[in-house]
């Protein structure tokens, strides 16, 4: 027989009663601190204390390091003096060779008077100087001659000569291989009494010093 067979019916369903009571209150009790933590927890994230912030930032990782930009490069070539004309040499006569000095040299095969006759529009017939110029290759490789520029200047103010579209007129152009020579043949306009002073330029390609002629064109 049992202690709780012992005591009154009525006294033992009490006791189980508030056995139960008293499980429940202390569950209860549980949740409340449970949930009490909780909040405050919450309330300590959102209040954005600096050493909280600075704990949860301390956790974060760091970001991975970009890599650098990369450098644009300097141009190359001579850009400074892209609008100047190349050097000219020293002028020499109608009768001798100007040499550029990489092994390049020209020289003057004819200058002449002539009656031009304009082909085309804008030329215009009349007195004029056809001149025939020869370039030598002495360079070890060959060169092209599509940017060969020939200009004429004339009187004792050396006004530029307009070139003229005469039909005998045959300008250089295609390549000169080494030690072979081409000829060009070039017209312009020159009054026949502004004669006594002609200066012939000749320039093979882009950035080449200019090979200078000068002398009577009469």
């Amino acid at each position: 027989m049992t202690l709780f067979s012992r005591l009154p019916a009525g006294l033992g369903r009490r006791r189980v009663v508030l056995a139960t009571a008293a499980a429940l209150l202390v569950a209860v009790l549980v949740a409340v601190v449970v949930a009490l933590a909780l909040r405050d927890d919450d309330e300590v994230a959102a209040s954005g204390d600096p050493a909280d912030a600075t704990a949860a930032a301390s956790t974060t990782a760091a970001p991975p390091e970009l890599a650098p930009a990369p450098v644009t490069p300097e141009p190359a070539g001579p850009t400074e003096d892209a609008t100047e004309l190349p050097a000219s040499l020293a002028p020499v006569g109608f009768d001798e060779q100007a040499a550029v000095g990489d092994g390049v040299v020209a020289d003057v095969v004819s200058l002449e008077g002539i009656d031009a006759t304009g082909v085309g529009a804008g030329n215009i017939a009349g007195p004029a100087l056809r001149v025939t110029v020869r370039i030598t290759n002495g360079t070890t490789g060959p060169i092209s001659l599509d940017g060969v520029a020939v200009d004429l200047a004339h009187g004792v103010e050396q006004l530029p000569a307009s070139p003229i579209g005469d039909p005998s007129t045959a300008p250089f152009g295609g390549v000169l291989q080494p030690s072979e020579s081409a000829e060009g043949v070039y017209v312009f306009t020159v009054p026949a009494d502004d004669r006594d002073l002609v200066t012939l330029s000749v320039g093979y390609q882009a950035g080449a010093p200019f090979m200078v002629f000068t002398g009577s064109g009469a």
